[in-house]
């Protein structure tokens, strides 16, 4: 089999026409078989072409620009095209049949995964007519497999038969699923190819295969079994003792903190092993060989921060926020008992006010999909954001009220879904308008126990480029804030002193020093809830440990009132603007964290 599916590939031999052919009623098409095929011939494994390949974000801007794909595409998809509108090769179609054909495409649309630098990038695909004609059944005769051929850079589909000899004339089947046996699984999968769904099925999130604490290479912590208590820990010792004519000596990845690192109390070294304080952007796991070997040394990181940084783990710890602190062990069951409740507002119930309403697509499609045809029978808004667990910058993220396409693009790599902030707090731009912003607050753990956390008093601020609505959820400029990582766009940059004088002069009967005091309570709660339990659902007391986060969150309105809406929290993030436009960004985040000394500086103590 492997020489055949080998040298079928190399000699690119498309032969399916002499096996199958397709057949419409005018509405329906299936694919019939038209001799015997013998699933112990080798010669019976098919090539099925991908007519079509493209990023989720990019499939309107190709069927507008690539001059015949249109065509192609509403063929299969049984789209008409205006008679006025039939393509020439110079001709593009019109906006209003592209938007169709965008919406109707991913329910047959496919994805597969590649490896690009450091990145996993998805990558979809349409398969040719034979390949998109073959339906579904619960006894399918024929199964798919999306293979990627390494040294021609290309995919293709194979296809071959199952369950025994298929005779002439007999109705192609396969199962869109993949095989997918769990039911619950299951059905949230094809609830986006059926009319009628078991919405049983779909309130519970059906086997859980890994432990999403240790799942996709997270590690298990070594955390020292006893440790000093703070007052008698060697690192409290060194720190009393930092002077001028002894600093506390820094060995750092940063590359440019040496340039703007000028306090006199700190000295920046090249080798962790003449280090006091080791500031690393990789994530340190050796808690317990720390403690043991380098008892007075310091590290940025806490054991298990990961519950607060991996977007499906923040899900968790924000969920435990709305329970009393004595249910926080048991909370994934009391969440899971909400859901399986049937009361109608479950979904806003298991979440707190500072964070939309989330689901983590790997281990939470079907509550999700149960979710959205709650909404969707409801005629409320049912427009979503797709994020990777981990990535940041903007990356890999979709806008979308496609049912279809959420559920295809779950299946590329670790997801959340989110609810698009539909009512976002705007900010009016005299160029532009009024258009979406997010705000970044940096904070500074000091300790977990007890909780000890500051805030940098300074903000960022990071704006969309076109006017809001709820339209074109492709246009980056417009539903997008991250532009300072993409080429040819503007980055519009406001200061926070500014920006608190024009925010308040738009919205006049808003204080920004309330709308601070309701930031400042959302992010005390989510680390309440962070370390309420132990590891791995919490994130661990270390004496040796300080850190700096980045709270993305927006404004949002709930009614007539401004609430802040959490999006994410980084680990080591991206400090380049904040010192260049503020030099003294890491004496001040270092004269908390190490000495906290915050006399005289923009920092705050919030827990």
């Amino acid at each position: 089999y492997y020489r055949t599916i080998f040298e079928t590939i190399e000699e690119e031999t498309y032969d399916s026409g002499n096996y199958f052919m397709m057949l419409t009623d005018g509405e329906n098409w299936e694919v019939q078989s038209t001799q015997t095929i013998d699933p112990t011939d080798a010669n019976t494994i098919f090539l099925i072409d991908h007519c079509w390949t493209f990023h989720a974000d990019q499939a309107k801007k190709a069927l507008k620009m690539i001059p015949g794909l249109a065509s192609r595409i509403a063929s299969i998809l049984g789209v008409g095209i205006p008679e006025e509108e039939e393509e020439e090769e110079d001709e593009v179609v019109s906006d209003l049949v592209v938007d169709e054909l965008e919406e109707k495409l991913w329910d047959l649309a496919e994805t597969y995964t590649i490896q690009k630098d450091k990145d996993k990038v998805t990558v979809c695909y349409m398969m040719d007519e034979l390949g998109c004609r073959i339906g579904h059944s619960e006894q399918p005769n024929v199964k798919f497999s999306t293979l990627f051929h390494i040294t021609k850079q290309f995919a293709i589909t194979l296809m071959w038969p199952i369950h025994g000899e298929i005779p002439p004339d007999t109705t192609i089947s396969r199962d869109v699923t993949g095989g997918e046996v769990d039911i619950h699984k299951r059905a949230a999968r094809l609830a986006i190819c059926q009319d009628e769904v078991d919405m049983d099925l779909l309130k519970t999130p059906g086997n859980l295969k890994l432990d999403p604490y240790r799942m996709y290479g997270r590690k298990e912590l070594t955390i020292p079994e006893e440790v000093p208590a703070d007052e008698d820990h060697p690192v409290t010792a060194r720190i009393a003792s930092v002077s001028p004519s002894n600093p506390l000596k820094i060995c750092t990845d940063v590359d440019f903190m040496a340039d703007v690192l000028t306090d006199e109390r700190y000295k920046i070294v090249n080798t962790e092993d003449d280090a006091d304080v080791i500031f690393s952007s990789e994530h340190f796991d050796q808690f317990a060989a720390l403690h043991e070997s380098h008892p007075s040394k310091i590290i940025n990181q806490f054991p298990n921060e990961n519950v607060i940084c991996c977007k499906d783990l923040l899900l968790k710890v924000a969920r435990r926020a709305t329970l009393p602190s004595e249910d926080h062990i048991r909370a994934d069951q009391i969440v899971q008992d909400k859901i399986s409740s049937g009361d109608k507002d479950w979904a806003r119930t298991i979440h707190p006010w500072w964070m939309p309403v989330s689901f983590d697509l790997v281990n939470e499609l079907p509550y999700f999909v149960r979710h959205y045809l709650e909404q969707k029978e409801a005629e409320e808004d049912n427009i979503w954001i797709i994020k990777p667990w981990n990535m940041a910058r903007g990356k890999c993220i979709y806008v979308t009220s496609n049912l279809s396409k959420i559920v295809k693009l779950a299946y590329t790599s670790p997801k959340i879904v989110q609810k698009y902030i539909e009512h976002p707090v705007l900010f009016y731009r005299g160029d532009v308008g009024r258009v979406k912003f997010d705000i970044r607050y940096v904070v500074l753990l000091r300790s977990v126990e007890p909780l000890k956390l500051y805030k940098y008093d300074i903000f960022w601020l990071r704006f969309a480029n076109k006017p809001f609505d709820l339209t074109q959820f492709d246009e980056y400029e417009k539903h997008f804030t991250v532009m300072n990582y993409s080429e040819n766009t503007e980055l519009k940059q406001i200061h926070s002193p500014d920006f608190v004088r024009l925010f308040e002069q738009q919205n006049p009967d808003y204080s920004w020093s309330d709308l601070d005091g309701k930031i400042c309570r959302m992010i005390r709660e989510c680390f309440e809830s962070a370390r309420s339990v132990a590891p791995p659902q919490g994130i661990h007391h270390s004496p040796q440990s300080r850190a700096i986060y980045a709270i993305d969150f927006m404004l949002a309105w709930k009614g007539k009132e401004m609430v802040p809406q959490m999006l994410e929290i980084n680990f080591n993030p991206d400090t380049k603007r904040a010192c260049k436009y503020h030099p003294d960004f890491y004496n001040h985040c270092l004269n908390a964290l190490l000495l906290d000394d915050i006399q005289d500086i923009p920092v705050t103590e919030i827990a």
